[in-house]
């Protein structure tokens, strides 16, 4: 994988200050408020199963289960220092946005917690996006992967529309959880590719 520009990452990192400074503006309060009302306005029987189900899998215990068998395939499969990687970007990630949303210290729209940025974006954006990422690396380049790419990017898509959907979050929420999430994801695979590349 070829090394994160630096001119992106500070592109990634100036869009999060700036957002994270911006929440409380008037022009971002009516952006979040007409979009989460026009989501919630999506709201059906039919889609709260499968919304609270994806919601579901970003809860600390579900998160670690759906993590821990990938991390010991790529233990098992010689790819450790991945391994390792993995489970050190996915701790970063949760302990970066705790103290970022006391840093914040939004509340919720419905009042309960704190609510940027959401934890459940940023998580799955560094899980899957390592993933996508170091598979090819492990598998090789098979016809199934595109299709787990897929599925891996529509993983985080589906995670901050369930965030907004079910009430948790403000739409910048989600928007601020995509970013950390990348911010954290780039310099743990430069980190990989740099030590991979030492030993060749």
């Amino acid at each position: 994988m070829r090394p994160f520009p630096f001119t992106l990452y500070f592109g990634v990192l100036l869009a999060l200050f700036l957002l994270a400074v911006f929440i409380g503006s008037d022009p971002a309060k009516a952006f979040d408020t007409a979009v989460f009302n026009a989501v919630q306005e999506l709201r059906s029987p039919f889609l709260d199963a499968p919304m609270r189900a994806v919601s579901f899998l970003g809860e600390t215990g579900p998160s670690i289960i759906v993590a821990v068998p990938f991390a010991v395939w790529l233990w098992v499969k010689g790819f450790r220092r991945e391994a390792v990687w993995f489970v050190i970007a996915l701790a970063a990630v949760a302990g970066v946005t705790g103290v970022l949303k006391e840093i914040i210290d939004r509340p919720r729209p419905d009042g309960g917690g704190l609510s940027f940025v959401s934890g459940h974006t940023s998580y799955f954006t560094v899980f899957a996006g390592y993933l996508f990422f170091t598979l090819q690396k492990v598998v090789g380049n098979r016809r199934w992967l595109i299709g787990w790419r897929i599925g891996l990017v529509a993983l985080v898509v589906l995670t901050g529309f369930s965030r907004v959907y079910l009430g948790a979050h403000w739409p910048t929420d989600v928007l601020g959880g995509f970013l950390l999430g990348i911010l954290l994801l780039a310099p743990v695979l430069r980190a990989v590719d740099n030590q991979r590349s030492a030993e060749t």
